[in-house]
C-alpha cells in the first residue's frame, strides 16, 4: 500500500484503485453518521499545488440556515427514487473528484455559498480501523469534462479521528461558515469539487487518505423531486485511472444509470442567498411556485413523521442542523408567516 503527499508541485496517490465508473454504482442500503468539523482553515488548489492560505480557525458547532436557501442541492435523499444514495465497494478509491453544478434561478452567485451540505464513504484502512478525515471543498468556473479551472479557492474541514465507514455506514456533513464563503460559479454554472486526506504535514504538503469516495446522489430533475434547486448533468471526473492529484481527459466518465435516479453525482448541496426566499422548500413545501396553506400542511406532516418517529428527513429540517426538533416547526412557521 503506497502512500504519498500532495505538495506544492506533488501529487496525491493512494492504494490501487479498482476500474471504475463506466460499471454502475449499487445503491447503499445502510444509514449515515453527522459529523461535524472541529476546525476549518482556507485553501488555494492550482496549477502550482495545493496549500493552506491562513490559519486553522474553530467552527463552535452548527449554526442554523436561517439566513440562506439551498441553491444547489444534490445531496437530501428525497424524491421517487427512495433507495436513496449509491456508491462502489468499500476498496473502490476515489480521492479526488469534481462535478458539473448549475444553481438555482434567483440565486445572488456574487454572495456565494455559506454552507455546504455532502456525503462519504471513509474506507480508511479497512473495517476495525479509524483515520484522521480532512476533506478540502472547492469550486470552479469548469465542467467535466474540461480541465479543471482551480479559479477560486476553497476550505479546509477537519473532522479529527473518526472509524471506518465499512460495518458502520457512510457520513454526512452540514457545514456553515462562521467567517468566510465558497464563490460560486461565474454566471452560477461551473463545478464542486473535494479531495479527501489524512494529514497536513508541518511543511505544508497534504497527506492522502488511504481510500475514501463520495456518495453519490442526484439533482431533482433526475430523482423524481422537481422542488430541489439547481441541476447537473451526468459527467464527474474522478482522479482513478492515475491517481496523481490531478484530471486527465481519460478520467472523465458517466454516471448516467438506466433506472431513477437516472444521472448520479458527488452528494453535495450548497446554500447561499435567493431573490426570492419563498420560491425554496421553506416554506414553499409542496414546490408548486406559490406559498398557501397546502405548504403548511405539506411540512406539518412531514415534520410530524419526523419528529414523532425519531427519524431524519430533511424536508423537515427547516434550521438545517440536521435534528428534527420544535426548532424547525417554529422555524417554518417564521419563513411561512413571511411569505403567506
Amino acid at each position: 500500500m503506497t502512500r504519498t503527499t500532495l505538495a506544492a508541485v506533488g501529487a496525491i496517490a493512494s492504494v490501487t484503485a479498482l476500474a471504475t465508473a463506466q460499471r454502475a454504482p449499487e445503491p447503499f442500503l445502510g444509514g449515515g453518521t453527522l459529523v461535524e468539523p472541529l476546525r476549518v482553515a482556507p485553501a488555494v488548489f492550482g496549477p502550482d499545488g495545493a496549500r493552506m492560505v491562513g490559519d486553522w480557525m474553530p467552527l463552535p458547532g452548527q449554526t442554523a440556515a436561517g439566513a440562506s436557501q439551498l441553491v444547489f442541492d444534490c445531496f437530501a435523499p428525497t424524491g421517487d427514487c427512495s433507495e436513496g444514495y449509491y456508491c462502489y465497494e468499500p476498496s473502490h478509491c476515489n480521492l479526488f473528484w469534481t462535478n458539473d453544478m448549475t444553481v438555482a434561478p434567483g440565486t445572488v452567485v456574487e454572495d456565494g455559498a455559506s454552507r455546504a451540505d455532502f456525503a462519504w464513504f471513509w474506507t480508511a484502512g479497512g473495517e476495525g480501523t479509524s483515520e484522521r478525515c480532512i476533506i478540502a471543498v472547492f469550486t470552479q468556473d469548469s465542467v467535466p469534462c474540461d480541465p479543471d479551472s482551480f479559479d477560486y479557492g476553497g476550505w479546509l474541514l477537519d473532522f479529527g479521528t473518526i472509524p471506518s465507514s465499512v460495518g458502520h455506514g457512510y457520513y454526512f456533513a452540514n457545514v456553515e461558515l462562521t467567517s468566510g464563503v465558497w464563490s460560486l460559479p461565474t454566471g452560477g454554472a461551473g463545478s464542486y469539487g473535494m479531495f479527501y486526506l489524512q494529514d497536513i504535514t508541518s511543511s505544508g504538503s497534504w497527506v492522502a487518505a488511504t481510500c475514501a469516495q463520495p456518495m453519490l446522489w442526484a439533482t431533482g430533475e433526475d430523482r423524481g423531486d422537481p422542488a430541489a434547486p439547481g441541476t447537473q448533468g451526468p459527467l464527474q471526473m474522478d482522479d482513478v485511472a492515475v491517481m496523481d492529484g490531478s484530471h486527465s481527459s481519460s478520467e472523465c466518465y458517466s454516471y448516467a444509470i438506466t433506472d431513477c435516479p437516472y444521472e448520479l453525482g458527488g452528494a453535495a448541496a450548497f446554500w447561499g442567498v435567493r431573490e426570492d426566499g419563498c420560491l425554496g422548500l421553506f416554506p414553499n413545501c409542496d414546490g408548486n411556485g406559490g406559498v398557501n396553506t397546502q405548504d403548511f400542511l405539506c411540512f406539518l406532516g412531514k415534520w410530524s413523521a419526523a419528529f414523532q418517529s425519531g427519524s431524519y428527513d430533511a424536508d423537515a429540517d427547516c434550521d438545517g442542523n440536521g435534528v428534527i426538533n420544535t426548532q424547525d416547526f417554529l422555524c417554518f412557521l417564521g419563513k411561512f408567516a413571511a411569505c403567506f
